[in-house]
């Protein structure tokens, strides 16, 4: 599991697979600075009730889990 503090600092720059269950109700914007690498986000149990318009910036995104949101 990564940490959204380690996302805010840039620690996760190249990762390809993210999962993030911090109580988030705002879609985090570090996470389209993965856009060239992110192929697999699992935001599953957070509080997140929409995705940013831009969200398809992450182009090279397969797999995506959003349960218990």
């Amino acid at each position: 599991m990564n940490t959204m503090e380690a996302l805010r600092a840039g620690r996760l720059a190249g990762t390809k697979e993210l999962r993030i269950c911090a109580d988030l109700d705002l879609f985090p914007r570090e996470i389209l600075d993965l856009s060239e690498t992110l192929e697999i986000l699992d935001l599953s149990g957070n509080r997140l009730s929409e995705l940013p318009h831009d969200f398809s910036r992450l182009r090279k995104l397969r797999i995506v889990f959003f349960s218990q949101n």
